[in-house]
């Protein structure tokens, strides 16, 4: 728990930074104006009885200043067949983006919905098809409950816990930790609302998360944590917290273990002092990333390298997966011949797929690998003839192991190999056959993504 004085300190801190944060009344009658008028406009186009239900942040009064993306859901009677829903709820957002002369996308979901730009409001607003239901019971898609998590929310956050909601995405977006996007594997808007709800304060969530033990469920309905470790064994997760709306959904499923420690790792930061440069970071400027990386790798004797190849005009949740299991592969191939990496980074910029290679400085003319045990007499002599070219081999303990000269002498020769194709590094989207490999350079056009994707797991101003 922290003491008075640091409860006094972080109380004045928050006050500060909900200042530069939370949208300003101007803000808030612009933004209400502007859910009116497209309210307005969609009224004039979808039948009576379609209803239109505003939802997310807005909606829940938790968005950040500057983010008023606006969610419209058209709730279909539950006779509608999902076809149907799809049709006229595509058709619905078209015409809106007709009738506000602005530009859409097609999004999707579990189905798809509308994305329109209305870009004089400089707002984004989804168009959203779905079920009208009263409970999760009735649900025919996932999206159908949304209406619902905005029925919780405000029927339960105090207009200080909406600001606290507030504190806490501005956190977890400074430290890149914040959506439910598969790339970010971050806590998404509806689980800050929820964690708040429960524990009553951003402070007490803070020195909550600072004390988590997995496994950990937690039931907001009920504003308990529950020690149950077949609720666990269920959702197949170690962190777990309840839909109030649906007891059969982990609204965490998407919050990578990673994301959660560093979280974790910033509330204990917190709780031991309490600073703001834990929400604003260091003095930073963007012409001097070069500098710092460059200064990063040369203080720590480590080596940079980026392979960088096209990927197709894909979404996001498909590309990204394959990238991500890509960079293991490649990790694990390095591994196999003797090298060490300390961490790859795969990231997404534009439509280059990039996997950072963080790696010491090595030579190798060898490599050990490591063979079964000595007194399983057929895999051992399987193994020996497989490496009978090796230059020896060595015995350690009950297990051998064959010394073979190095296919590769550095990481850059093996990273070479996967850009010529000698080595396969390929998934069914994405090749890195005629990838470009740069070593301990970083072109121009990719020193933003990469300086921020390496401050997301480093230390770097």
């Amino acid at each position: 728990m922290m003491g008075a004085s640091k409860d006094k300190k972080a109380t004045a801190l928050f006050k500060g930074i909900l200042k530069d944060i939370k949208p300003s009344k101007v803000e808030i009658e612009a933004t209400t104006a502007n859910v009116n008028r497209l309210t307005t406009a969609l009224k004039a186009i979808v039948p009576k009885d379609v209803e239109i239900r505003v939802a997310g942040s807005v909606a829940r009064g938790t968005n950040l200043k500057g983010d008023a993306d606006i969610d419209f859901f058209l709730l279909f009677e539950k006779g509608t067949s999902r076809e149907k829903l799809v049709e006229h709820g595509l058709s619905y957002g078209k015409a809106l983006a007709k009738a506000e002369k602005s530009r859409f996308e097609i999004k999707y979901a579990e189905h798809p919905y509308v994305r329109v730009y209305v870009e004089r409001m400089g707002i984004k607003a989804d168009v959203v098809p779905a079920w009208k239901i009263r409970s999760a019971d009735e649900m025919g898609t996932m999206v159908d409950r949304t209406p619902l998590h905005t029925e919780f929310i405000n029927g339960r956050l105090a207009e200080r816990q909406r600001d606290e909601v507030r504190l806490l995405k501005f956190l977890l977006k400074k430290h890149n930790i914040y959506g439910a996007e598969v790339k970010v594997g971050g806590f998404p808007g509806y689980l800050c609302e929820l964690l708040i709800y429960h524990y009553g304060s951003l402070m007490k969530m803070l020195e909550a998360a600072a004390a988590y033990r997995l496994p950990l469920v937690i039931s907001p309905d009920v504003r308990k944590e529950i020690n149950d470790i077949g609720i666990n064994k269920r959702f197949g997760s170690d962190f777990v917290v309840i839909d109030p709306v649906d007891s059969d959904r982990n609204v965490a499923a998407g919050l990578s273990v990673e994301s959660l420690a560093r979280f974790v790792v910033l509330a204990r930061e917190f709780v031991r002092n309490p600073d703001k440069r834990l929400f604003y970071g260091e003095k930073f400027s963007h012409a001097e990333m070069p500098r710092y990386l460059s200064a990063f790798m040369k203080e720590c004797g480590l080596n940079l390298h980026l392979m960088v190849t096209k990927v197709p005009d894909e979404s996001e949740d498909t590309v990204w997966p394959q990238l991500r299991k890509l960079s293991e592969i490649l990790d694990d191939q390095v591994s196999r011949y003797g090298f060490e990496t300390y961490m790859s980074i795969p990231y997404l910029s534009g439509r280059n797929g990039v996997i950072a290679v963080i790696a010491p400085k090595s030579v190798k003319s060898s490599r050990l690998l490591k063979g079964p045990d000595i007194f399983i007499r057929n895999a051992a002599d399987s193994f020996m003839s497989k490496h009978k070219d090796a230059m020896g081999f060595v015995v350690r303990g009950r297990t051998i192991l064959a010394l073979e000269r190095g296919k590769y002498q550095t990481i850059e020769d093996m990273l070479d190999g996967f850009s010529s194709g000698k080595l396969q590094l390929r998934s069914k989207h994405i090749s890195f056959k005629g990838s470009k490999v740069y070593s301990n350079r970083v072109p121009k056009e990719l020193e933003h993504s990469t300086y921020y994707e390496l401050k997301k797991r480093l230390s770097l101003p």
